[in-house]
């Protein structure tokens, strides 16, 4: 046997020895030995599809043999050189040719193409101090992708520049490549524009033979300088003069840089010969109101301009209750020399506003006493106030289940002038008795199936209640064959009575002991409740009472208790 894998090619002699006088014979077998090709191993590669053109033949591995020939995915010739973004993904084979009897051999290179992120192109925006935020994505141009992250001056939350908070500056939106292609940017210039201020409305009064003043220094706040005047009358220099100006409005205007608007305020000027504060005035408010002119509580013909003091400082002339101490507050103008500057005063009320409560509801048995309806409201109502029932008519405020209709019964307080009254409303429910039945018995043998309790009772038990006895009772089911006789208890409590029983901290009516020292078994005191009453005398001897016997307070008969037999 020649193997190719360990034996050398050549000339190989076969040689057959022959019989004598015959000589030996030989015939020679030449052997060649090609090598198979060699076309590498597998690769594969991720491109960017902005990266420059790819050599096929350099991702293959191992050690290819040069020549050969690729296809590509589609089973065309390619020419080896792949440009990304161009040629489609997939796999490009390389074949080289066996010489016979070697066959072709093949390896195959897997391409893949990432697009790059698009963060758009660079955008500008310019906003005024007091804009509203705005989104960093919408200036940018082109057709960005979203989901990539912002950072700049001030960190960036949601995406939102706020001029409030945020410092201008640059902001870079950065979306994250595929490997292998990069992270890509985009910038928004962000430039804030401060909105003008022209200060806060002012007013002066002045006589006629005051000096000219400084419009300027009336007004309040921290106006630009700057700005410009009109009026009435021209304004040079800021300046208002009484000898030759016009008293009235004058406006102070502050241009403001796109897109910040233009700000505005006023000096109201009063120009008098003897100013007039006005008669004193008075006004009684409610706690509850909202803010009031004092200028507008004065009498006579007031003139404008002066100041207001008080308990509490005065913004703007106006008295809110929310926040201001009542009493007298001096309106004052003041001029100077040689007028004489004059005052007022106002003197302010308040009234606190009625307390009815807060609404709430209350559910009774049809067999429950008299309530107060007061007690329902929550809160902290005030005394004194007036009922009126479902139909609308007046009601004493005592509810009784057995003649009242239940509804909304609506609690009022007149509140003292000028503030209104306040109701409180307590809806009113009423649930019927449950009806537990009527005594009943039944007599078994002890070989005898399971009976139903229930089914025992007489009159028109309700259903849903629980039974107790001297065995516990599943499923109202009597079996001879483990519980014991006796009496069993059906009790049905309504839901009023249950939510009753959750505010009645556990109280139950206490046995009474008798001269002949029986012991009674406690049984709830609530109607609805259906049993016999057993009472022991002494050891071994029982005695049921009938209906007529029971006492009013009935109790519950005890299965511990029970006698043997």
């Amino acid at each position: 046997m020649f193997n190719p894998a360990n034996m050398n090619a050549g000339a190989y002699v076969y040689t057959v020895t022959g019989t004598a006088p015959c000589p030996n014979e030989t015939a020679t077998v030449t052997t060649t030995i090609n090598t198979p090709p060699d076309p590498g191993v597998d690769g594969a590669l991720t491109v960017c599809s902005t990266d420059g053109a790819v050599d096929l033949f350099a991702q293959l591995g191992g050690t290819p043999d040069a020549g050969g020939t690729w296809t590509a995915p589609g089973g065309g010739a390619f020419g080896a050189t792949f440009t990304p973004g161009t040629d489609a993904d997939g796999v490009y084979t390389y074949t080289v040719n066996g010489v016979a009897p070697c066959p072709s051999e093949t390896a195959t290179v897997t391409m893949t193409t990432n697009t790059p992120p698009d963060p758009g192109v660079d955008g500008a925006i310019t906003l005024c101090s007091t804009d509203a935020a705005v989104s960093l994505f919408a200036p940018l141009g082109g057709t960005p992708d979203a989901g990539g992250a912002w950072s700049g001056p001030s960190p960036v939350v949601g995406g939102m520049f706020n001029p409030a908070n945020m410092n201008a500056g640059a902001y870079v939106y950065t979306v994250t490549g595929t490997a292998p292609c990069p992270n890509e940017t985009a910038t928004v210039t962000v430039s804030v524009n401060t909105m003008p201020d022209a200060g806060i409305d002012g007013a002066i009064a002045l006589c006629v033979t005051s000096p000219a003043i400084d419009l300027f220094v009336q007004l309040g706040g921290s106006p630009d300088p700057g700005g410009t005047w009109s009026g009435p009358s021209p304004v040079a220099g800021g300046m208002f003069n009484t000898s030759n100006m016009n008293a009235g409005i004058y406006t102070y205007t502050v241009v403001g840089t796109a897109p910040c608007p233009t700000a505005t305020a006023i000096v109201d000027v009063n120009v008098v010969t003897n100013p007039d504060a006005g008669l004193p005035g008075s006004i009684t408010l409610c706690a509850t109101d909202g803010p009031a002119d004092l200028f507008a509580q004065l009498n006579g013909t007031p003139d404008a301009g002066g100041n207001w003091t008080g308990p509490s400082p005065v913004v703007g002339g106006q008295y809110d209750p929310a926040g201001m101490n009542p009493g007298v507050y001096t309106y004052t103008i003041t001029v100077p020399p040689p007028c004489v500057s004059v005052n007022s005063t106002v003197t302010v009320s308040e009234v606190q506003p009625p307390d009815a409560g807060i609404d709430d509801a209350l559910t009774l048995c049809i067999s429950s006493p008299a309530t107060s309806l007061f007690g329902s409201l929550g809160g902290s109502p005030d005394v004194g106030g007036s009922w009126t029932g479902p139909n609308g008519l007046a009601h004493s405020g005592t509810f009784n289940p057995a003649n009242d209709p239940a509804g909304d019964y609506t609690y009022t307080v007149t509140g003292t002038a000028p503030c209104p009254s306040a109701s409180a409303v307590v809806t009113v429910s009423v649930v019927a008795l449950p009806d537990a039945g009527l005594p009943g018995s039944i007599t078994l043998c002890t070989t005898d199936g399971t009976a139903d309790l229930f089914a025992q009772l007489n009159g028109t038990p309700d259903a849903g209640g629980n039974w107790t006895g001297p065995s516990p009772v599943v499923g109202g089911q009597y079996d001879p064959a483990g519980m014991n006789p006796g009496v069993h208890l059906h009790h049905h409590r309504s839901a009023a009575m249950r939510k009753r029983e959750q505010h009645s901290n556990g109280e139950r009516s206490t046995a009474a002991r008798c001269r002949h020292r029986r012991r009674a078994h406690l049984v709830h005191k609530q109607p609805g409740h259906l049993a016999l009453r057993v009472a022991w005398r002494k050891p071994g001897c029982w005695r049921i009472l009938d209906r007529s016997q029971w006492p009013r307070a009935q109790r519950h008969f005890q299965p511990s208790e029970r006698p043997s037999g």
